[in-house]
């Protein structure tokens, strides 16, 4: 009788012991098959960036050089912008755009309006006069044809050139400035889980961020949980008459 219990026990504790290997083993096929599958969708993430950035910039060239000339003829200073921003796990790089402010416009101004916003401005009741103001401050020294180029997005082309580089993607949350990242709350590091884009979830829900800030920010939190190529290819259909739309330009 004893005999028949040890072997009945270690009958049991065999089967337990194969259970659970294969629930073990089904786990990390099911894991490994959605590795696969998000290694695999990257790629063709990149290629898709790579493919659309060449054909864009090519049937874009011709606008490329006109808007090149009517910033160089119309004020003083570089034909293109740059400036080092933050991208993918935090890795620096320099963004291009067309100018469209005088060159001689600083930047400090926009820094203290930044670290206020992110500091005290959503705590604040001031936050809005502050808004209007930082809008006056762009304005006023906006040039006329920067202000068009703001208002189609135009100044934003050359980010094809980043995109080509492998800095940015098509779609993904817009990149901030360093000294805009240095003032980030702990939970806002993980929009940098994914590649910057030109253009993204958050900017078309909410073209002028300053004004909502956190939410912003929410969005593209969102947009890096739910990421698939099917709300890529979404976000690139709906930023067509998005843009056309000049909503909320400055």
């Amino acid at each position: 009788m004893i005999r028949f219990f040890q072997e009945l026990n270690s009958t049991v504790e065999k089967t337990i012991a194969s259970s659970f290997y294969h629930v073990s083993i089904g786990h990390q096929q099911t894991e490994n098959t959605r590795k696969i599958v998000i290694m695999i969708s990257k790629i063709f993430k990149r290629t898709t960036d790579l493919c659309m950035s060449l054909i864009l910039l090519i049937m874009s060239f011709p606008i490329f050089i006109v808007v090149a000339i009517a910033v160089k003829l119309t004020s003083k200073g570089p034909v293109f912008f740059t400036q080092e921003r933050i991208g993918y796990k935090n890795k620096k790089f320099f963004i291009y755009k067309f100018r469209t402010m005088r060159a001689e416009t600083s930047k400090d101004d926009h820094k203290e309006y930044i670290k206020y916003l992110l500091k005290e401005g959503s705590q604040n009741s001031d936050e809005a006069n502050l808004l209007i103001k930082h809008i006056a401050y762009i304005e006023s020294r906006t040039t006329k044809v920067g202000a068009f180029l703001r208002a189609t997005s135009l100044d934003e082309l050359p980010q094809l050139l980043n995109i080509i580089k492998g800095d940015m993607s098509l779609v993904g949350p817009r990149p901030h400035p360093v000294y805009e990242v240095s003032e980030y709350k702990n939970w806002y590091y993980r929009r940098l889980e994914v590649k910057p884009g030109l253009t993204g979830w958050s900017k078309l829900n909410l073209r002028c961020t300053p004004k909502y800030y956190e939410e912003a920010i929410l969005y593209d939190l969102w947009y890096v949980d739910h990421w698939t190529l099917w709300l890529d290819m979404l976000i690139m259909i709906l930023t067509v008459p998005f843009v056309l739309s000049m909503k909320e330009a400055f």
